[in-house]
């Protein structure tokens, strides 16, 4: 780069340096420039001295406004704007002195910015910078010079989307007629002429903008827009590099003023609500007031893309800004478009991944996204599955490449041990070694022309579709996938096996469940049940099992009730209040609805829970969502919320079939009516009696005699264990809860002691006279 400057300019710019490090600064700036500039003798020097400006009085005032730094630095850097006037100066070269940079270029460059520490110092001298500038150019420069080669902030920043338009680099924008058509009216406008389109994140509004683009490049367009450009820039981008106060409002102000003098650009921010409080730090004006006299005179055009919620939030709440912009809603499109769309993306995606999609691949994506990834919206979401199904197929190895890496790995062996064989001088082996690698090398070359000559074009299939929808969604790929009939049939049995006595329970389980799998249910809202029963009938195992073949055992989501008796426990469920400790933490249950939105929610021992409580559950199933304390909306409509509850339950009540009146009745005193209403189906389990806790205990004592015949030792338990069993497990009072606690301490404990001693047949025909301690 520096092999354009002359030998002049090369100096002045090791001189800058010395002074950045004199002034002990961390960079090179535009004032370490105009310093070493004085410091030398040469024309702007003596210029300069006209305007009473000189090396100490301009050295003095750099300390005034930035200080000095305390520690020198060994290594430096150009700052952002010195690294463009440094570009400038070249550009303006070529047209003044065969391309050899000159110091004179330099200054020119450096005042054509309008911007950075050394021309605030010039103001602060009082130095007319326009008139210095006009003084400047009519000794040294061209009076006619055009701005062609001059780099605009905006190039910088920003984007050109009519330049991608023009290679061929945008999507093609289907359904958005209209949305262009109004945007292309306002553009049109004499004043006011700033349109801001206002949608939902994944809808197209960056895509209307691109569409927009392309018909100017296509000349498709009124008179009034043609030969227009369409630059994007973002206002972190502005924002960046902008170390002191007053250089980013110089930034912006230079931005406005191209756009002024260049008609020809009209402006696209996207997330146009950061220009609100955007570099207005320490008391300086933000973006967004600086550009509201600029967007109010109808001197620039600008075009605004920002989100429903944001608009409201940053622009609705400044009248004035909100006046500048003339609102478009971007609505989601219909399926039909979202099909026209993917279907004109089809070709794209498939040269660029190198696959087959057929058409019909195209409507699993639109209904499998609509049904699985709800909290996302279209064409985004079939946009997003298309293209990652398509690169998940393109980088699967084929039969051919496995085959042929084999090969290479085997190749890569046996040229390892010619090698050694060759060191060792043990020719013969070696040549025989060559043998084997011609040979593999040949097969391998052939394999290689073949897939060339017959490449192999993968096609997308629905597995592939289903294996990413459950990556992205986590849902299982069976719930994604199975057919409900095989799966309905397969949890009832599952459910009946494993739970005993309890069929009606599980059958009227079964029965609201079939109609959530075949979308019977009430659309977006989940479905819920109320186990009410006596301790120890298996209320709470009847969920973990149902959860473990539904879902999976990793989607229970248990919460005991008993931590949520407080009112301040809301926290727990939808986060902290902003001020709070913990606001910025994800540890609440929304969060966990978040990541698993096909989860069981059991809620043990609802009636412990605070009114407060209650009532978020409430709106849950009334409405099948809540927002947590950011204001982000939690659909529930996936989940299934299971309640538990031992209310109206005591020792004497033999079963609760005759009961459930009297049952109701005492729920009612702990949960409203609203509530119980909300409730989609309230269960009853019956109290066990001693036939069904038999069951229980010979269920559990094959298990364990199965566990130990797994490990060779022969165990049999003499049917009389089974009374001892179940006269002290006290099941009236706990049901089939001291089963698994008796059959672990005392029975496997004998069995254990009997295998520490060498036995490996064992048998056990008492538990002795010791009774079960509760």
């Amino acid at each position: 780069m520096f092999s354009k400057f002359d030998e002049t300019s090369q100096k002045i710019l090791m001189m800058a340096k010395k002074e950045m490090m004199e002034l002990c600064h961390p960079y090179v700036g535009t004032e370490h420039l105009v310093l070493s500039i004085l410091k030398n003798d040469n024309l702007i020097s003596k210029k300069l001295k006209s305007y009473n400006l000189d090396y100490n009085s301009f050295k003095d005032e750099i300390i005034r406004i930035i200080g000095k730094g305390s520690k020198k630095s060994e290594w430096f850097l150009y700052t952002p704007l010195l690294k463009r006037v440094l570009e400038n100066a070249i550009l303006d070269s070529k047209e003044t002195n065969d391309g050899e940079v000159s110091v004179e270029h330099l200054f020119q460059a450096l005042l054509e910015e309008g911007e950075g520490i050394a021309i605030r110092i010039f103001i602060s001298m009082g130095i007319n910078i326009d008139e210095l500038y006009k003084d400047f150019t009519k000794k040294f420069t061209k009076q006619n010079k055009t701005k062609k080669n001059k780099k605009l902030v905006l190039n910088e920043l920003g984007t050109d989307l009519t330049e991608l338009a023009k290679q061929n680099n945008l999507d093609p924008v289907i359904g958005r007629e209209e949305e262009i058509k109004r945007v292309i009216e306002i553009l049109c406008r004499r004043t006011k002429n700033n349109p801001v389109l206002v949608g939902e994140a994944g809808v197209g509004k960056t895509a209307i903008v691109e569409g927009l683009a392309s018909l100017i490049v296509n000349n498709d367009i009124p008179e009034l827009l043609k030969n227009k450009k369409i630059i994007s820039i973002d206002m972190a981008s502005a924002v960046a590099g902008t170390k002191y106060r007053g250089e980013f409002e110089e930034r912006i102000r230079k931005i406005i003023k191209e756009l002024e003098e260049n008609d020809d650009i009209i402006l696209f921010i996207d997330e146009i609500h950061t220009i609100v409080g955007a570099g207005g730090a320490e008391g300086a004006i933000d973006a967004s007031n600086i550009f509201k006299p600029a967007l109010a005179r109808g001197k620039i055009r600008c075009i605004g893309a920002t989100t429903i919620n944001e608009f409201k939030k940053s622009i609705e709440t400044d009248s004035a800004l909100e006046r500048r912009f003339q609102k478009v809603n971007i609505e989601t499109p219909s399926k039909k478009t979202v099909k026209e769309i993917l279907l004109n993306l089809k070709p794209i995606y498939e040269s660029f991944h190198g696959v087959i999609i057929d058409d019909s691949i195209l409507d699993l994506i639109i209904n499998y996204s609509e049904k699985f990834i709800y909290n996302r919206n279209e064409p985004d979401r079939s946009i997003d599955i298309l293209d990652e199904v398509c690169a998940k197929v393109s980088i699967e190895d084929t039969k051919e490449k496995v085959k042929l890496r084999d090969l290479e790995k085997i190749l890569n062996k046996i040229s390892k041990q010619k090698n050694k064989f060759i060191l060792d001088q043990n020719f013969d082996e070696a040549f025989n070694l060559k043998e084997q690698e011609d040979k593999i090398n040949t097969e391998i070359n052939n394999m290689r022309l073949e897939m060339i000559s017959k490449p192999i074009i993968k096609k997308v299939s629905k597995d592939d579709i289903i294996k990413v929808i459950s990556l992205k969604s986590k849902i299982p790929i069976y719930e994604v996938s199975s057919s409900h009939k095989e799966q309905i049939e397969l949890l009832k049995n599952n459910l009946k096996e494993k739970i005993i006595g309890q069929d009606e329970c599980i059958d009227k389980l079964i029965s609201t469940t079939k109609k959530m799998k075949l979308g019977l249910k009430e659309e977006r809202k989940p479905i819920s049940f109320l186990f009410v029963g006596p301790s120890g009938v298996g209320k709470t195992e009847l969920v973990k099992v149902y959860t473990q073949n539904l879902y999976g055992e990793e989607n229970l989501i248990r919460l005991d009730m008993t931590e949520f008796s407080e009112s301040h426990s809301t926290s727990k469920i939808v986060g902290s209040s902003p001020g709070y400790i913990g606001y910025q933490d994800n540890k609440n249950i929304l969060e966990e609805v978040k990541n698993k939105p096909y989860s069981v929610i059991l809620l043990d021992e609802i009636e412990k829970a605070h009114p407060k409580v209650l009532n978020l559950f409430l709106q849950i199933l009334d409405e099948g969502f809540i927002k947590d304390s950011k204001g982000t909306k939690i659909r529930f409509d996936n989940t299934i919320i299971i309640m538990t509850s031992n209310i109206g339950y005591n020792k004497n009540t033999v079963g609760f079939n005759n009961e459930n009146k009297k049952t109701v009745s005492d729920l009612k005193e702990y949960l409203n009516t609203e509530f119980i209403s909300r409730i989609d189906n309230i269960i009853f389990f019956k109290t066990l009696t001693e036939e069904t806790i038999s069951k229980i205990v010979i269920k559990e004592i094959d298990s364990l005699i199965e566990k130990y015949k797994s490990k060779d030792i022969d165990v049999n338990i003499n049917k009389s264990i089974i009374k001892e069993i179940i006269k002290q497990s006290n099941y009236n009072d706990l049901g089939a809860r001291q089963i698994n606690k008796i059959i672990k301490d005392k029975l496997e404990n004998i069995i254990i002691d009997k295998i520490i001693i060498g036995e490996n047949k064992i048998n056990i025909t008492s538990l002795g006279s010791e009774k079960m301690k509760i």
